[in-house]
């Protein structure tokens, strides 16, 4: 898995995120916290260099976010960024394909 690449896609993605909130939610960071707080766990992850061994839980977060960013951020540059992370994990981790989503689970029980 190339580490670089990855966490240099996510921290692109975190950087329009922080874009996204200034732009359509005049700063409210909070709107878009769970976003932000899912890719910095994947950073998390693969800095310490967990790779394919990466927490299911953080996948299956960062699965729901892949997902649902066609609809919550379309045609915007943050849309762009989580997709290039998806896409390195689709083709990284070859049991990303297969997750469930986490989808109503999302930040209830079971910590992430």
């Amino acid at each position: 898995m190339d580490t670089i690449k990855l966490i240099t896609e996510i921290n692109l993605a975190l950087q329009e995120s922080d874009n996204f909130a200034v732009k359509y939610y005049e700063g409210q960071s909070d709107r878009i916290a769970d976003t932000k707080y899912v890719l910095n766990l994947l950073r998390q992850e693969i800095q310490l260099g967990k790779g394919e061994n990466t927490n299911e839980r953080i996948l299956r977060a960062m699965h729901d976010i892949g997902m649902s960013a066609f609809k919550e951020y379309e045609n915007s540059p943050l849309e762009e960024a989580i997709g290039k992370v998806t896409g390195i994990l689709y083709r990284e981790i070859p049991s990303y394909k297969n997750l469930k989503p986490l989808r109503m689970d999302f930040g209830k029980g079971d910590p992430i």
